[in-house]
């Protein structure tokens, strides 16, 4: 298998909107195996949890197969959701923004069935098209708006001057905002923790003291009182209003106890949004107490909670225990969180490997599940990928060898450490005894002989190579310049 050269980026493909549920690197390799291009490296994939998509990098040496490869990716499908793949562009990062901005183009009023390359296909009449972008939603359906990057400025501003007045695809300056000064517009609120006694003239009492409100619409269940509030001005034209008000209100309302509640007061999101929204902040408490947290097992299965606490409660507070057990009504394992990280390391060195019962302990601290699903997927995804490759490729691998000089040097040097047969001394059958020139050679002159060889080949064998060329990350990958900032 050739080495990667990093400097060699023209042979990076970027792949973008990779579904979580169900990318593979196989499914990708399959993709590429149709159109006759052999994936000889497993993708480089950025699992990130709190994006909606995956990336991935890919890498194809032969020229010819590269270009095949950014044909046939360009737009493609994964079980039915959309994905795109840019070659690697360095007027396409994101620190070169400013170099393409006449170049771009935001479009709006996208049919919701349009796919990217028949968007592509429309724009092509003004010009030929670096990149393009419908924007998705987490389950991959159009937002309805995307970025166009030509290769010309004069193609961006013809198409921006004929579309101007259509009913579809109608093209927008692109207009690149500082990240530093972006900030979410929104004028409806989500209200959680109110009092059990709350109705909606109070709920209007409390909001309207921050602005005109629009709608209102306060809703209990089984887990409490909660609430959306919308702000708007009466004029029509004025879309600042509502936003200030919004963020007036969940500024200072948001944690103001009342009725020995702490109130939730924060921007009202879309279902999908809002889930994702929950999984950070999660994933941020959990992140936050993973270094006081330990988990327990191989402690007898009739040991109770009592017991187990008193025992870590030596070593420092514990906050909280939790045990679980199985279908016998056995305990077989728990999470013990400490109030420190330090009371956590001191329970860990003092009890790990010690008896409980007749049981030694076993304790770790605490890897959270999200990470852990995220590593295991990742080990089968490469797996299976490898797998998969070694399936299809069969004897290919003597081509990959003999492309690593390093491997061809070291086989060379291993045959010729090899034992020879005798070749002229006459003797045959069982007389294997018998070496160059008739001198016989005993067992234990044999063994002996060996053991030198391969004191010689350890002493002589080739160092390593001094420099390990190593694949991208994906955090490195660029972004095109028009898909960085989301016009609203």
């Amino acid at each position: 298998m050739a080495h990667f050269n990093p400097l060699d980026k023209q042979n990076l493909l970027y792949l973008y909107d990779l579904p979580k549920e169900h990318y593979t690197s196989v499914k990708v390799s399959e993709i590429l195996k149709e159109a006759g291009v052999d994936l000889e490296r497993v993708p480089q994939v950025r699992r990130d949890i709190n994006k909606p998509f995956y990336t991935a990098i890919i890498q194809i040496s032969d020229p010819e197969k590269f270009k095949k490869a950014c044909q046939v990716l360009r737009y493609f499908e994964i079980e039915g959701c959309p994905c795109r793949a840019l070659p690697f562009d360095n007027e396409l990062l994101g620190s070169n923004s400013q170099r393409l901005i006449d170049h771009n183009l935001f479009v709006k009023k996208i049919p919701s069935d349009m796919k990217a390359k028949q968007l592509e296909e429309h724009f092509a009449q003004y010009g030929d098209v670096k990149s393009l972008k419908i924007s998705l939603n987490a389950d991959h359906s159009s937002r309805g708006y995307g970025f166009v990057c030509f290769q010309a400025p004069e193609s961006s501003k013809k198409a921006l001057d004929d579309t101007a007045n259509k009913d579809s695809n109608v093209g927008v300056k692109y207009q690149p905002k500082d990240k530093r000064d972006f900030r979410r517009i929104y004028n409806n609120i989500y209200v959680k923790n109110l009092p059990q006694s709350y109705e909606e003239e109070n709920l209007r009492e409390l909001f309207s003291a921050y602005g005109r409100i629009e709608s209102c619409k306060l809703c209990k269940n089984e887990k409490g009182v909660y609430a959306f509030v919308c702000f708007n001005s009466e004029d029509k034209e004025d879309r600042e209003y509502g936003p200030k008000a919004a963020q007036k209100a969940v500024q200072e309302l948001n944690n103001r106890e009342i009725d020995g509640q702490k109130l939730y007061v924060k921007e009202a999101l879309k279902k999908e949004s809002r889930a994702i929204e929950r999984t950070r902040e999660m994933l941020k408490y959990k992140n936050s107490k993973k270094r006081c947290n330990l988990y327990v097992k191989n402690f007898p299965p009739k040991t109770t909670e009592d017991e187990l606490r008193k025992r870590f409660e030596e070593f420092g507070e514990v906050e909280s225990l939790k045990m679980f057990g199985n279908d016998k009504g056995e305990n077989i394992y728990a999470f013990v969180c400490f109030k420190t990280p330090d009371q956590a390391s001191v329970a860990k060195a003092g009890l790990h490997n010690q008896t409980l019962g007749d049981k030694p302990l076993y304790i770790n601290h605490y890897e959270i599940k999200e990470f852990r699903e995220i590593s295991l997927e990742e080990a089968k995804d490469k797996a299976n990928f490898q797998q998969h490759r070694a399936h299809h490729s069969g004897p290919n691998f003597l081509n990959e060898i003999s492309s690593r000089p390093d491997l061809m040097s070291l086989l060379q040097y291993m045959f010729q450490l090899l034992p020879r047969k005798n070749m002229g001394s006459g003797h045959h059958g069982n007389n294997q005894r018998f070496q160059r020139g008739g001198r016989q050679q005993y067992p234990h002159q044999q063994r002996n002989m060996m053991q030198q060889q391969q004191q010689n080949f350890q002493q002589n064998m080739p160092a390593p190579a001094q420099q390990q060329q190593m694949m991208p990350t994906p955090a490195m990958m660029p972004q095109p310049m028009a898909q960085m900032q989301q016009q609203q």
